[in-house]
């Protein structure tokens, strides 16, 4: 690895990164121009902006890097040339601007930018640049489309109007003499597919309307009229008035990434309603169609038998051309590249609106786990294969640090929150069969929380997450005995000291507390008479979230089961920390002290629902 690609990999490698495809544009440009890249990210944290261009592995075309541009990494052909649109990057604005255009320039650029708040890289746009020499226009299309190539000429005396294209040697793409086509001179792939926007010609205008373009008709295409001088005379326009370079791309490309189980939508829309049939189909599927729509009825004679009963348009009236088609309940075996087809019957043609690659992922695999405070449990992981670099167990609330981090064989310390040191473990370091299994032990009550394994894998250089645990934890529980007339302390530890209230109450009291501590302030006014004056918590400072109670000179009436609450200021719910069973003995049978006995019990590992 380089020292680069190190420094990058330290900057972000303990972010989890998650990346959707990126919109893609295409814009053309005349040689000389001055154009924009248009790209906006998702919102103002913006740390880096790279734009970058396919073929150049040697340099960025710009690198902005906290509030800097960085020139020693620039690509040369760019210095000078190249600004953002917003130094500000308003409302994450990242826009390229680029001056001077040359027919070097056209490639295919892309904008990715690093998020400060997610830690994470956004692939935000793609853009194809074409560049054409000036005077000359360049068209793009999409397989399936109509286009108009557009040529005017000087004046209304036109006698004839030539279409050609290049690479035709005696052929044309359209002949137009005395108001009338010749077709003799036509060549056969243009047959019934071109015509004169204007067969009257007004104001000289002899724009070609090429129908259900495709990838053969790609090319340079010129136009030329004869007309008539004032003296009668023909004069022929050797130089042709318009020359159009006509480029063909493939129909829109989609990429859909859903889990399986869910239902997903395949967005497609044709230019008009005067539609006669839609066709879904699948690039791997030869003996049926995923759905077959005909004279507004479905033919289930021609439908790939996985898809009956779970297929259906969006919008059976096609209003506005919505042929959108809806899958159900979406199985790993339906990925795949779909296509939308639909015939028009005003132009008796098909057209090609869409290619959609549909990715389906299992969800991860999620359990719940209830375990007891000290007790030692496994949150189980496996991840698909063996070859596995990073182990990442998280939790939401730890903020930067991990509750296990497991890089290159070995553990990272210094990354791990202090409270899981010398609790946690790999339940296999070898990580045999892909088993990334956590160990946690003595679990607390403050363990309770959604677990989240992640694994970078060296095959993809990817993250996946592959398990999501929810913990929970039973209240600790305790028995505790006491002789009549001692004090006795019954321990409560809540997770942190970030709370508002301490409840402490007993069983069968109903409405009155054994101890209630709110917004800074001892409630004597909810107090049980039977506890004034004799309890108090043992660390008023309730350091380390320690709200146990002392309950002085007990009697056999304070005999029961007392609870211990506490309600965060995060969380606002009362969380219900500790269970404690009190015996109160008459005096000499306890041998003058308390004793504490720990309630025995079982974890459940339950599959979540």
């Amino acid at each position: 690895m380089s020292a680069g690609t190190a420094s990058l990999c330290s900057t972000l490698f303990f972010s989890i990164l998650i990346f959707v495809s990126a919109d893609q544009k295409i814009i053309t440009a005349e040689s000389g121009q001055d154009v924009t890249l248009t790209c906006r990210a998702p919102n103002n944290n913006i740390r880096s902006v790279h734009w970058s261009r396919a073929d150049l592995t040697d340099g960025y075309v710009l690198l902005y890097q906290d509030g800097q541009f960085v020139p020693d990494h620039q690509h040369p052909s760019f210095k000078n040339r190249v600004d953002l649109q917003d130094r500000q990057m308003k409302d994450g604005d990242v826009s390229l601007f680029l001056n001077n255009v040359k027919i070097n320039d056209a490639e295919t650029y892309m904008c990715r930018v690093f998020i400060e708040e997610t830690r994470s890289w956004k692939n935000s746009i793609i853009i194809h640049l074409h560049v054409f020499p000036p005077g000359q226009k360049k068209i793009t299309a999409e397989s399936g489309q109509d286009v108009t190539l557009t040529c005017r000429a000087p004046n209304n005396n036109i006698k004839s109007v030539h279409w050609s294209r290049a690479d035709l040697t005696d052929e044309y793409v359209l002949f137009y003499q005395k108001g009338q086509f010749v077709p003799e001179y036509q060549h056969p792939s243009f047959k019934n597919r071109v015509d004169l926007q204007d067969r009257q010609m007004k104001d000289g205008d002899v724009s070609l309307i090429l129908k259900d373009v495709t990838n053969n008709d790609a090319g340079t295409y010129e136009c030329r009229v004869v007309s008539r001088t004032k003296h009668g005379r023909r004069d022929v326009s050797t130089e042709p008035i318009s020359i159009i370079h006509l480029h063909v791309v493939p129909p829109e490309k989609k990429t859909i990434k859903v889990k399986s189980g869910q239902d997903v939508t395949l967005t497609c829309r044709a230019s008009n309603n005067k539609i006669k049939s839609v066709h879904w189909s699948r690039a791997d599927l030869t003996d049926g169609y995923v759905l077959l729509y005909q004279d507004g009825q479905f033919v289930p004679d021609h439908q790939h038998p996985s898809f009956k009963n779970r297929v259906d348009l969006q919008d059976r009236q096609m209003k506005d051309g919505d042929v959108s088609l809806i899958l159900n309940n979406v199985k790993i075996n339906d990925a795949g590249t779909y296509g939308c087809r639909v015939f028009i019957e005003e132009t008796r043609s098909w057209k090609n609106s869409i290619i959609i690659h549909l990715t389906v992922v299992d969800p991860p695999d999620q359990k719940i786990i209830t375990a007891e405070s000290g007790q030692d449990v496994t949150l189980t992981c496996r991840a698909p294969n063996n070859n596995i670099r990073v182990v990442v167990w998280g939790r939401a609330d730890l903020g930067d640090k991990y509750v296990l981090l497991y890089q290159d064989k070995q553990f990272v310390p210094d990354s791990q929150h202090p409270s899981f040191n010398n609790r946690v473990d790999l339940q296999d370091r070898q990580m045999k069969d892909g088993d990334v299994s956590l160990i946690l032990k003595d679990v607390t009550i403050n363990d309770a929380a959604r677990y989240k394994c992640h694994v970078l894998v060296n095959e993809t250089d990817s993250w996946k997450l592959v398990s999501i645990i929810h913990l929970r934890v039973s209240p600790d529980q305790k028995n505790i005995t006491a002789e009549s007339g001692q004090d006795v302390t019954l321990t409560c530890r809540a997770p942190n000291n970030n709370f508002r209230d301490v409840e402490w109450s007993r069983d069968d009291l109903t409405s009155d507390h054994v101890f209630l501590y709110q917004d800074g302030h001892f409630l004597l006014d909810s107090q049980h008479p039977s506890f004034m004056n004799r309890v108090d918590l043992q660390d008023r400072q309730m350091k380390d979230g320690d709200v146990s109670l002392i309950l002085k000179d007990v009697t056999i009436n304070d005999a029961g089961t007392y609870k211990c609450r506490v309600v965060q200021r995060v969380r606002g719910p009362m969380t219900l920390i500790s269970i404690i069973h009190l015996h109160v003995d008459p005096p000499g049978q306890t041998g003058g002290h308390t004793q504490a006995r720990p309630r025995q019990t079982v974890h459940r590992d339950e599959t979540r629902t």
